[in-house]
């Protein structure tokens, strides 16, 4: 009897522990998915829990469902999440303030550029136009045009028209006339301004410095309108899957503006910003500064134009202009004294270099500051064009190669036009250069090429335009994995600027920063990739985009 009695006893202690075993109660429970963690092993889940804004354990399905109960759960029905993609080159802030000016994307003619500068004029009658995206190498006349059009189009008020790289400005005689620029003045550096043969007279066109020079006579978009553009272009990136993105160099008073935007909770978006070399940004910013939402980390730098402009620095003339061997932006002194400041200051400096020779200067020019076996991660921009014995001094300096795939997929129609046939091969390396150090980060340049990601990862893994072509892909020894590629757009990019243990992949106490796509960009055929999008996209574990209802995906709790 005292058995019976000792047994029951066990059981009802028994059976009142499991009564008080209960699922734990967290923000966020997502399953049924195709969870690619991008950790080390590039592995696959089926399920994550999530707390105050980071991920707290992934696994099956049964194990979180078992062990977690979400304020919100998220059924996937079977589709892919990945890292919130990351952009790791772009200058969000023009592709901002571009969603207020003319885009001149795609124009196949002079005409057609005027044609959408009158009708923007007609619609706003503004004091000024200004636009971006032109490319001369889709006009039946390549060649860097004149401003005729824009004089007679508009006599009376200033016209200013980026090119797609935004190394040259087309501007009319009367923006020449504002910015007090004259035939013989003695400051225009030599090749920065083309002139009319026989004339002498300017054509319209001026590059890098000069350039630089105008665009500072456009009049400043006011706070409130910059405001709502940051706003939108916030907007576009989270409907692409976009959860942070570089502004690849800013002066001190747009810095402050993000800082005070991220500060208010306006800006949601991660923004990782490179500031100017100015004394007033070096003053205001004695050492790296980061916030969740905003890192302020990097200096960027110039040594060289656009090949597109034909600015790039390159150790031969160009093959279809053997006049020219490109333009260096940033003398040798300069360049060395930014280096300088930065490297006492704890900054990573970040350098655009496009042609061969601008690759090989910067490499030369920051081996003093790059001890053996470094971690400071001190990038060379774009990299477009790398001289054969160059390859390997990434690794043996440990330069990180930043890589814009897109660049490859826009420019192949004209490149080997101005690099020739042999020089051409060791461009646009993209596999080659994430193998000098083992891993790249991907960004697009935007507003030069689309900030939209999708595009980043069809151009990597297939080396083909939209359209498909060309069939097998351009210089497709260089196309990049379908693995690697997804790094590159995640882990790398954090990577790139000292923020991989904070986000880029979905792991244990990362910021819960993760998107749900259409189709698994791992497994579709190439020519199905582009028709996937975007449906869902979590920041911090705040969901800040989704499509409709979300068609196939089942969400319960709360909206945030």
């Amino acid at each position: 009897m005292k058995n019976v009695v000792f047994l029951l006893m066990v059981m009802g202690i028994l059976s009142g522990a499991g009564a008080c075993s209960t699922r734990r109660t967290v923000d966020l429970v997502l399953y049924n998915a195709i969870v690619y963690t991008i950790d080390a092993d590039f592995s696959l889940c089926e399920a994550f829990a999530v707390q105050d804004g980071r991920f707290i354990e992934t696994g099956t399905a049964e194990y979180i469902l078992g062990k977690y109960k979400g304020r919100r759960e998220v059924d996937a029905k079977g589709l892919p999440v990945y890292p919130a993609f990351n952009d790791a080159h772009s200058h969000f802030l023009q592709v901002a303030e571009g969603l207020r000016y003319v885009d001149l994307r795609g124009a196949a003619s002079v005409h057609e550029v005027t044609d959408r500068l009158k009708d923007h004029y007609n619609k706003y009658k503004p004091a000024f136009i200004v636009g971006d995206g032109w490319d001369q190498t889709l006009w039946a006349d390549p060649s860097l045009p004149l401003n005729d059009a824009l004089n007679e189009a508009f006599p009376d008020i200033p016209v200013y028209l980026r090119r797609v790289d935004f190394h040259a400005i087309w501007v009319n005689d009367r923006a020449i006339r504002l910015a007090g620029l004259t035939e013989n003045d003695p400051d225009i550096p030599r090749g920065e301004a083309l002139y009319r043969p026989g004339s002498g007279k300017f054509t319209g066109v001026f590059l890098e410095n000069t350039y630089e020079r105008i665009n500072a006579n456009i009049p400043p978009m006011d706070r409130e309108t910059q405001i709502e553009c940051i706003k939108e272009a916030q907007e576009l990136c989270f409907s692409w899957g976009l959860g942070s993105v570089t502004d690849a160099g800013l002066p001190l008073c747009s810095i402050e503006l993000f800082d005070s935007l991220a500060k208010s909770s306006t800006l949601k978006l991660r923004l990782d910003i490179w500031m100017n070399p100015s004394e007033e940004n070096f003053t205001h910013f004695p050492r790296p500064y980061r916030s969740d939402r905003l890192s302020v980390s990097a200096v960027k730098i110039y040594i060289d134009g656009a090949l597109g402009s034909a600015g790039a620095l390159l150790f031969e003339p160009y093959s279809d202009n053997p006049s020219s061997s490109g333009i260096q932006v940033t003398p040798d002194g300069t360049f060395s004294a930014i280096c300088k400041k930065a490297s006492d200051a704890g900054f990573q400096v970040a350098t655009h270099a496009i042609g061969d020779k601008g690759v090989s200067k910067v490499l030369d020019l920051y081996t003093p500051f790059l001890a053996p076996d470094n971690d400071l991660r001190w990038r060379i921009e774009h990299s477009q064009v790398v001289a054969p014995e160059d390859f390997v001094r990434f690794s043996e300096l440990n330069v990180v190669p930043s890589i814009q795939p897109t660049h490859a997929t826009s420019d192949m129609g004209w490149a080997a036009t101005r690099l020739g046939p042999v020089r051409v091969k060791r461009a646009y390396a993209c596999k080659r250069l994430i193998e000098t150090i083992g891993w790249a980060p991907f960004g697009t340049d935007a507003p030069v090429e689309s900030i939209n990601p999708l595009y980043t990862f069809f151009s990597s893994v297939t080396r083909m335009n939209a359209d498909m072509q060309p069939e097998g892909g351009w210089q497709s020894e260089d196309a990049v994995s379908r693995e690697n590629t997804l790094r590159g757009m995640t882990i790398w990019a954090a990577k790139g600027n000292f923020e991989e243990t904070k986000k880029g992949s979905i792991e244990k106490n990362k910021a819960a920063d993760f998107i749900v796509w259409s189709g698994d960009l791992m497994t579709l055929p190439a020519a199905e990739i582009l028709s996937t999008h975007c449906m869902v996209t979590y920041i911090n574990g705040e969901l800040l985009f989704s499509v409709g209802q979300i068609s196939g995906i089942t969400q319960t709790g709360n909206n945030i």
